[in-house]
């Protein structure tokens, strides 16, 4: 897309195939945190105190997704969603990267609920996850599949994605475009404070909530257009430096969150969340910049293809397994919480990897050679 402006010259997006290994293995990890943060709180299994920090921040692997998203798509799409048929084109493969496993899961789970609770869908529930549109109904917001909320924000992204790439042609407008969404996420939670039940989730899981992490990825993206170029060596010192800060902020959370409170009040909060987004868009340029391979790693790689499918399955997998009495059988036969907690991610991963990689290979696959064939547009 050609804005006539020196900004948008100097960071025209890239035309060539790119290869970005360093997103395929934020995936993996973000996927991998999302797991063990749930496979803690649904069983409520009892962990060494030593892992405190893996309920309190492995959650922050959703925003990773975000942050991730939104860098991948200005990569692939930035620049590239001129025409109605491109438009078409975008839509389509969109719908056809989620939608087939998604479809899939949604007819699961009811016989799924009727089994384990004795539970029915309602109608109108399942329309509005099969339309995409429970992000923007407050009662059906959460989803009835386990974790969907999150999808539900992330169609709503792509929703508004090619207006964004439209508009978002620099790193100026970038990092306007996340003081904005900061200040909309800030002014939101304010709004819905006080509030309990479905309206309370409704402000919690909303795309308004959640737009500044998107916001980060595409200034992360400008960020990378800008140092893509320069040597490898800055690629390490920003990974190096995002991970730092990382550790800052589990190991500080208490002293940053009262930081932000003093300065922000009530807003607070936003603030915290802000730096997680920073820091983790941080991440994802300097493992863009310079995929080191300890972290990108084949089994990162891989598992980072499939991460829509562990993260779909994985709440399914861990209910089936805690209903059988597996995780209770685990903790009964050893001594202490080290051991058993081990056991019981290794026993979960056994189970669930398998199923997500064939996930992978025989749902989410093909769904996308649909939108490969059927799609003129062809993402960098």
């Amino acid at each position: 897309m050609n804005t006539g402006s020196k900004e948008g010259k100097e960071l025209a997006p890239p035309k060539l195939r790119i290869e970005l290994p360093g997103l395929l293995a934020m995936r993996c990890y973000a996927a991998l945190s999302i797991v063990l943060a749930h496979l803690i709180a649904l069983p409520k299994l009892n962990i060494p105190s030593y892992l405190w920090f893996v309920p309190a921040h492995f959650g922050n692997g959703v925003p990773l997704f975000y942050v991730v998203s939104a860098f991948g798509l200005f990569v692939g799409y930035g620049g590239r969603i001129e025409t109605r048929e491109e438009l078409r084109d975008f839509y389509l493969r969109r719908f056809l990267r989620i939608a087939p496993l998604f479809y899939f899961v949604m007819l699961f789970y009811i016989p799924f609920c009727k089994a384990m609770w004795g539970t029915t869908i309602p109608l109108s529930q399942f329309v509005s996850s099969a339309l995409f549109i429970f992000n923007f109904v407050p009662n059906h917001v959460t989803g009835f599949v386990m974790a969907s909320w999150s999808i539900g924000v992330e169609m709503a992204f792509y929703a508004i994605l090619p207006l964004l790439v439209f508009a978002i042609t620099g790193l100026a407008r970038s990092m306007v475009f996340l003081a904005v969404a900061v200040f909309l996420a800030a002014n939101w939670a304010l709004a819905f404070q006080g509030t309990e039940g479905a309206l309370a989730l409704f402000g919690q899981t909303s795309l308004v909530a959640h737009l500044f992490y998107f916001a980060a990825g595409v200034a992360g993206y400008y960020v990378w257009l800008r140092l893509r170029r320069t040597s490898p060596r800055i690629g390490r010192i920003v990974f190096a430096a995002s991970l730092l800060t990382i550790v800052g902020l589990i190991c500080f959370a208490s002293q940053i969150t009262a930081f932000f409170g003093a300065i922000l009040g009530p807003s607070g909060g936003a603030g915290v969340k802000t730096a997680w987004a920073v820091t983790l868009a941080g991440a994802v340029v300097g493992v863009s910049l310079y995929p080191q391979r300890w972290f990108v790693n084949p089994v990162a790689k891989l598992l980072g293809n499939a991460s829509f499918s562990i993260y779909l399955w994985h709440p399914v997998v861990i209910v089936i397994l805690d209903s059988l009495g597996l995780y209770q059988t685990i903790y009964a036969s050893f001594d202490g919480a080290s051991l058993p907690f081990v056991v019981s991610v290794i026993a979960t991963f056994v189970v669930l990897m398998p199923l997500s990689l064939l996930s992978y290979r025989y749902i989410e696959r093909p769904g996308m050679a649909l939108g490969t064939r059927f799609g003129r547009l062809r993402p960098a």
